[in-house]
């Protein structure tokens, strides 16, 4: 049944004040923090924000397990951020960008996004050498993998964003859920969280603000006014996408408690439980109250109400019942 508590008004920053937040956007100079070496003893990420976290078996961990597993999921994170912003929301903004009829302002405020995601690239990356230079010396990647086909697959979807407006919903949705976890780990107390990885959140913050209400936009303009049809498959396709990548911890995940027991030893006996575990989180309502809800992706939530094709999302996600308006 949908729910039918009030639904919390949601504004959307028109175009022109996201082009002026921009413009005003001044960002922190850290070059003495980068002289400094990473803080080993400390957690990267907010610990809540981590798939394991939410197994019994993380809580029979002993602390410096626990907290070498949250730097190796913080280095993942900072790999799939990576990812997402270079090969996903930079090349579905440069496609919007490019194609006849963009409003001035639209344009400017999608170039700004793509320079955006240029300068956190550099960020992630250089965070990530930082804390495990001999990982990074040649590969981008070390923790994540992304398969030919799935590769193929992302790149027809972001190349043909107006076959496949489900894109629009993936970047709110991502870029919801990097806002909550910034947002997050600024909330920590400062003593426990790894200084330079604090400083890059707070710095992403800033921008990925403005991106998700650019998403809200595209979606404004590129999706409402698709025909129903078309929009009735692209919601089956975001479903797909969300219940078997978005959602579930993928083999990523895996592979940071396989990279966690080649560290520690101690851990090989653990391995086989702790894979059985991170695989059932994805019916965990713990965990995707934390991946996905109204609390931490409230306007992705909001646009779901707003249309009906969307409510099916309540099928895949145990958070999500839709608000009657």
């Amino acid at each position: 049944m949908p729910a039918t508590a009030p639904r919390t008004e949601m504004r959307r920053m028109p175009l022109s004040k996201i082009t002026a937040v921009a413009r005003a956007s001044i960002h922190a100079d850290a070059h003495e923090l980068w002289d400094t070496p990473v803080d080993r003893s400390r957690y990267f990420v907010c610990p809540t924000t981590t798939p394991l976290y939410y197994a019994k078996i993380y809580h029979q961990l002993a602390s410096h397990h626990q907290i070498r597993y949250n730097q190796l999921t913080a280095i993942l994170f900072s790999e799939l951020i990576s990812y997402f912003e270079s090969q996903f929301a930079a090349s579905v903004c440069a496609a919007i960008a490019k194609s006849k009829g963009v409003d001035a302002g639209l344009t400017e405020c999608l170039n700004r996004f793509v320079a955006d995601e240029q300068d956190h690239i550099e960020l992630w990356r250089r965070l990530s050498r930082l804390s495990e230079p001999d990982w990074y010396s040649e590969s981008g990647w070390m923790l994540f993998r992304v398969t030919p086909p799935v590769a193929a697959t992302l790149q027809l979807l972001t190349r043909r964003p107006q076959w496949f407006p489900m894109v629009y919903w993936i970047m709110l949705a991502l870029e919801e859920r990097s806002l909550d976890l910034s947002r997050r780990c600024i909330k920590m107390e400062t003593e426990q969280i790894e200084p330079h990885y604090l400083w890059v959140y707070r710095e992403h913050l800033k921008d990925e603000m403005r991106h998700v209400q650019i998403d809200w936009h595209l979606i404004d303009l590129y999706y409402s006014n698709k025909s129903s049809t078309l929009r009735r498959c692209n919601a089956r396709l975001l479903q797909t996408a969300i219940g078997r990548f978005l959602l579930p911890p993928t083999r990523s995940a895996v592979r940071v408690v396989q990279r966690l027991a080649e560290e520690f030893p101690e851990l090989n006996e653990l391995l086989p439980e702790m894979k059985r575990q991170l695989r059932s989180l994805a019916e965990n309502a713990a965990y995707q109250q934390m991946m996905y809800s109204r609390e931490t992706t409230p306007i992705t939530f909001g646009l779901f109400d707003r249309f009906p094709e969307m409510h099916r999302m309540q099928t895949t996600l145990l958070s999500y019942c839709p608000v009657r308006s």
